[in-house]
């Protein structure tokens, strides 16, 4: 039986190639044009999980997203990294003198403008999303028109890849969440992280106070974001992931902390992805 998880865009997306990476099998993406919309699918029960995108290594984090958990109290029952890679799609035949345009997602297309530059001529066109503009390219072939998508996106729409990996920075990986409306069990032997949030009060070294909690116990503070509390001035709820050995550091270290916070709240504890097949993914160079 297939996985059936919401993602944001559509089959042969990044985010449909995270899903397939972390359940190691075939799933059912159910797509979404947005990140607001996976939140509505997801509420309304077309399926248990969906798949979203928190932070990229070149973008940053994607600060919409963590005020979509919060506010949905959506439980992150695991994570994955994808290393991006942004490859030139044509039907088959086309050859490079031969395009006029190209077509994809505005981030795409920013992360590629280094290969572009050498084609000052041709047309850039902005979409919804990588995988769309590539079955757009499928369903309406176009002679003069390439688009810029995954591997995968070429395989599944019958595309032809002229040029490989024209991303400008080939260390280029994208962190996602598993995310689900219900709390879910966790297996304490292979859980080492947990992404939860707190909310501070407005007093002179509070967030260090936090931070030498962490210290104390050893454990390893792996990201911190903040945003403020609407309605609230100068208060801040703080997005964290802390890293550890096992559970029973973590629940030690957490009764600490309730110590120095006004608020609490995990938004999951899990596994944390392997990243090195990410991170360390050897990416063709091709000549522009």
């Amino acid at each position: 039986m297939k996985n059936k998880v919401v993602i944001q865009g559509y089959p042969g997306s990044f985010h449909d190639e995270a899903a397939r990476k972390y359940y190691k099998t075939d799933v059912e993406g159910i797509p979404a044009d947005t990140f607001d919309i996976l939140a509505e699918k997801l509420n309304k029960g077309e399926a248990d999980h969906g798949v979203m995108a928190i932070e990229n290594s070149i973008a940053g984090t994607i600060l919409q997203n963590y005020r979509i958990l919060r506010e949905n109290n959506y439980w992150i029952s695991g994570e994955v990294y994808l290393r991006i890679q942004h490859n030139l799609l044509v039907n088959p035949g086309v050859n490079m003198e031969d395009i006029k345009e190209v077509e994809s997602h505005p981030m795409a297309i920013n992360q590629c403008l280094e290969f572009l530059s050498h084609y000052p001529k041709i047309k850039i066109i902005e979409s919804k999303d990588t995988a769309l503009s590539a079955l757009k390219l499928r369903n309406q072939p176009n002679p003069y028109r390439a688009c810029i998508a995954s591997l995968a996106a070429a395989e599944l729409y019958g595309l032809e890849v002229l040029n490989e990996s024209i991303e400008t920075n080939k260390s280029n990986y994208t962190r996602f969440f598993i995310v689900g409306r219900d709390k879910e069990l966790y297996d304490t032997r292979k859980t080492n992280k947990v992404t939860a949030y707190i909310r501070i009060p407005d007093k002179k070294g509070q967030l260090l106070k936090v931070l030498q909690r962490i210290e104390d116990h050893n454990l390893n503070l792996s990201k911190l974001q903040s945003f403020p509390v609407i309605g609230a001035f100068r208060e801040y709820f703080f997005h964290m992931d802390i890293e550890f050995d096992h559970i029973d550091q973590y629940f030690d270290l957490k009764d600490d902390i309730l110590e120095v916070t006004s608020e609490y709240d995990e938004l999951g504890i899990y596994a944390r992805a392997d990243i090195s097949d990410a991170i360390f993914a050897k990416a063709k160079t091709n000549p522009s």
